[in-house]
């Protein structure tokens, strides 16, 4: 997606933010064989944040993700975006994303502007309400990342990620469950990176949101 061709990009997204948000179109995209997410969560349902940084890089829009560090955690080495759990101190959602992304990858959250929120998804094997929020970095610089928590960061043009050719099915391995291999509705980049689970459907109502784009 070049910025010559999406200039407006910034302020599609903030006007159909406002408006209903199509999870469900998105789920059935990664997940077809689910037809919605649980009506009643449970009580003990543990909250959390990410943030989806956008940014303008050789004149194309990019979007920032990260693999998780191999540590044997439920999403251990999986793709995701820089996130984590709401503290008690964080003032809302929104400043658990910004403090995370900080923390894991070095973005400041004065360099951030926030664009608005995706809706949230439940994890089931970990029990977290993920709540993602869009943001736009005018100036990435170098990133710092958290060794504890991230192995490598990966800058992906959305033309790419959004191409049909990303779409794929394929077989994969939840570190909760290492003995079981499931197909699953997934993007798969250019160096056969594979995105899946709960990043895999919050881009897909990204992806939504663009394409109907005014």
């Amino acid at each position: 997606m070049k910025v010559n061709e999406y200039p407006n990009l910034l302020d599609v997204l903030i006007t159909r933010l406002q408006e209903p948000l199509p999870n469900k179109e998105a789920l059935a995209m990664m997940f077809p064989n689910i037809k919605s997410m649980p009506e009643h969560l449970p009580d003990n349902v543990r909250l959390s944040a990410v943030l989806l940084p956008l940014f303008i890089k050789n004149e194309e829009w990019h979007i920032l993700v990260i693999r998780r560090t191999e540590d044997g955690h439920p999403h251990s080495g999986q793709i995701s975006f820089p996130g984590g759990r709401h503290e008690p101190e964080d003032l809302n959602l929104q400043t658990t994303a910004l403090r995370e992304a900080e923390e894991e990858v070095g973005i400041s959250p004065d360099k951030i502007k926030t664009i608005g929120a995706l809706s949230p998804v439940y994890i089931v094997v970990s029990n977290f309400r993920v709540f993602p929020y869009i943001a736009y970095l005018e100036s990435p610089e170098t990133w710092h990342i958290s060794p504890n928590e991230v192995q490598s960061v990966l800058e992906i043009p959305l033309g790419e990620l959004f191409n049909p050719k990303a779409k794929v099915q394929t077989e994969v391995v939840s570190p909760t469950f290492p003995d079981i291999r499931r197909t699953v509705n997934a993007y798969q980049l250019q160096d056969e990176t594979i995105i899946w689970g709960a990043t895999a459907i919050i881009l897909a109502e990204l992806e939504l949101i663009l394409k109907a784009r005014s």
